[in-house]
């Protein structure tokens, strides 16, 4: 896991980095980090050598499902799993997204242990 490199994009500073404290107890190390959508697809399409994106739902600039499906029709980009963290648990956010391509999504706040599941099963694919 050691050199996996992830993308945590959330508009919330201590979400990131909640995320990133969380990924070290997997020993991963290469996280990189984005306020938004914008920011993030800037730094998908610079490089796309990412093997997973975790993103938050709800966003400024760009949501995370624009982001979700910018990345799906980014031939280069699209096989990265994505990972959606939401506090938003209605119904339609879920279908939306899993329609979009989601690979899987996770609750907020989410406790440690069922998102290092979620994260080992999306970068062992």
């Amino acid at each position: 896991m050691k050199d996996k490199k992830i993308l945590v994009v959330d508009d919330a500073a201590f979400i990131r980095n909640l995320v990133k404290t969380t990924l070290q107890r997997l020993n991963i190390s290469k996280v990189q980090d984005a306020e938004h959508g914008r920011d993030a697809l800037a730094m998908l399409i610079k490089s796309s050598d990412y093997d997973l994106i975790i993103s938050d739902f709800h966003m400024p600039e760009m949501d995370g499902m624009q982001l979700l499906k910018a990345v799906r029709e980014d031939n280069r980009l699209k096989s990265i799993p994505f990972l959606m963290l939401t506090s938003d648990v209605s119904q339609d956010v879920v279908k939306e997204a899993i329609s979009a391509g989601v690979n899987d999504y996770i609750t907020k706040p989410f406790k440690p242990e069922p998102f290092i599941k979620k994260v080992e099963k999306l970068i062992k694919g």
